[in-house]
C-alpha cells in the first residue's frame, strides 16, 4: 500500500509517517531509484504499528519511549510509570487552572469547565498529536546538492555527447557519421544506463553497485565527451549538384587561384533537344568529390572531372594554362610550379610542400589542372592540409 492511502487510513500526515520511518519506529519495504528517492510499500502490519504509535502519542509517550518499548518490552514498566507521573502532574496543573476558572461566572453558554468536562469524557477522541519536526536546513541543502550531483553524473555524458554531435552537424555542410565512434560513444553511456537499471532492482547489494557505477559515470564524462567529437568529424559529398558549395570555414572559398581555375558552371549535364521539341537532361560521365576535415587544423580535397567537346576542350586547356602562367608570373602565394605527365594526363601543378605525386608526409597544398587528349577529359583538383600528413592528397588515389 502506498503512503497516500496510509495517510488516509491512519490520519497521519505524509511528513509524520516519513519522520517515524527516519526514527526507525517502523521499517516498511521500499524501492529506491538512481537518485536515492525511496518509494515505500506499507503492509497491514505497518499500518497497525502506525495506529498503535499514534495512540501512544495521544497520551504523550515520547518517540524515544516508544522506540524503547519496541526494542525491549521490559522497559514498558518504567516508561509507563514515567508517563503516569507526567500525566498526573499535568492533571494537577490543570486542576489548579480549573479551580481558578471555576471562580469565573458561568453565565456564558460555554465555560472552560464545561468544555474540559466534555473533553474528559472521550479521551480516545483526543486530537492527533502534531509532531514538532524541526527542519534541518543543512541536511536539506546537502540532500538537494546530492540529488543535483547524481543527476549530473548520470546524465551529463549523454547530454554533452548530444550537444557535441548537434554542434558538429551544424558545423559541417555534408556531415559524415562514423559508425565506430558512434558505438564507442554509446559504450561510454553503459555506466549511466546500468545505474538506471540497477535502481529498479530489489537486490541487497544495489546500494554498493550504484555507488561503484556512479564512480564509472564520473570517469565516462570526459571519455564520452571526447569520443563524441569523432561521431561527425568530416564533411564529404560526391553529388555534382553540390559543386563549389563548401563548408563556411573551408579556405578554398578565399583562394584566388581556386576561384580562377575551377569553372563557375560545371559541365556535368546537357539539355538535349528531343524530336518533339522538348528537352531532356542528359548527365555526362562526370565525377566530383569534396572532403573537409577540421581537427586541430584543416584538410580539404576538391576534385571535379568531366568530358568536353573538342572545341570546348581546346578552349578550356588554353584558359586553364593561362591561369597557371598568370599566377606563376605574379608569384601568387609563393607556389612552386611543375608540369608533368601522369598516365594519360598532362598535369599543371602549383604546389607547396612535397613534390607532386609523391606520398605526402607533411603539410601540403596542391592545385592541379589535368587534361587527357585522348578523350578530351579535364580534371580540376585542389588539395590543402595543415594536419601534418594525417591525410594523403586525394589525387594520389585517382586512376591516372
Amino acid at each position: 500500500m502506498k503512503i497516500k492511502s496510509v495517510c488516509e487510513l491512519t490520519g497521519l500526515t505524509d511528513r509524520t509517517i516519513r519522520y517515524y520511518i527516519e526514527e526507525k519506529l517502523i521499517s516498511p519495504l521500499y524501492t529506491e531509484n538512481y537518485l536515492g528517492r525511496k518509494t515505500y510499500n506499507f503492509s497491514d502490519r505497518d499500518i497497525k504499528d502506525l495506529n498503535d504509535i499514534a495512540v501512544l502519542r495521544k497520551f504523550d509517550f515520547t518517540l524515544d519511549e516508544i522506540k524503547s518499548v519496541i526494542n525491549d518490552a521490559e522497559t514498558s514498566k518504567e516508561i509507563l510509570s514515567n508517563v503516569k507521573d507526567r500525566t498526573a502532574q499535568t492533571v494537577l496543573d490543570n486542576q489548579n487552572k480549573l479551580s481558578v476558572l471555576s471562580q469565573i461566572s458561568t453565565e456564558k453558554v460555554y465555560t472552560v469547565a464545561e468544555l474540559a468536562e466534555e473533553l474528559s469524557k472521550a479521551s480516545l477522541d483526543l486530537p492527533e498529536h502534531k509532531e514538532n519536526i524541526k527542519t534541518n536546513n543543512l541536511k536539506t541543502a546537502l540532500s538537494v546538492l546530492k540529488t543535483i550531483i547524481i543527476i549530473a553524473v548520470v546524465w551529463l555524458p549523454i547530454v554533452l555527447s548530444l550537444f557535441v554531435v548537434i554542434i558538429s552537424i551544424n558545423d559541417y555542410h555534408y556531415p559524415v557519421f562514423e559508425p565506430v565512434a558512434i558505438l564507442l560513444t554509446i559504450a561510454s553511456f553503459l555506466p549511466s544506463i546500468a545505474v538506471l537499471i540497477v535502481s529498479k532492482t530489489k537486490l541487497k547489494w544495489k546500494k554498493i553497485a550504484r555507488r561503484i557505477l556512479l564512480g564509472f559515470c564520473v570517469l565516462s564524462i570526459p571519455i564520452s565527451f571526447f569520443m563524441s567529437f569523432g561521431i561527425v568529424s568530416r564533411s564529404e559529398t560526391t553529388d555534382f549538384r553540390n559543386y563549389r558549395d563548401f563548408d563556411a570555414d573551408c579556405l578554398a572559398n578565399r583562394n584566388v587561384v581556386f576561384q580562377e581555375l575551377f569553372p563557375n558552371w560545371p559541365h556535368y549535364f546537357e539539355n538535349v533537344k528531343q524530336a518533339d521539341g522538348s528537352y531532356k537532361t542528359v548527365y555526362l560521365d562526370s565525377n566530383y568529390y569534396y572532403h573537409y576535415y577540421q581537427g586541430f587544423d584543416y584538410t580539404y580535397d576538391i576534385y571535379a572531372e568531366w568530358p568536353l567537346s573538342e572545341d570546348e576542350y581546346t578552349k578550356e586547356v588554353k584558359r586553364a594554362t593561362a591561369v597557371f602562367v598568370k599566377n606563376i608570373e605574379n608569384k601568387t602565394y609563393n607556389y612552386k610550379f611543375a608540369k608533368l605527365i601522369k598516365g594519360k594526363y598532362h598535369c599543371l601543378v602549383l604546389y607547396s610542400g612535397d613534390e607532386p605525386f609523391t606520398k605526402a608526409t607533411d603539410n601540403y597544398d596542391y592545385i592541379i589542372f589535368a587534361y587527357n587528349d585522348e578523350n578530351n577529359t579535364v580534371r580540376y583538383i585542389y588539395c590543402d592540409s595543415l594536419e601534418n600528413g594525417a591525410d594523403q592528397p586525394y589525387y594520389l588515389e585517382l586512376d591516372w
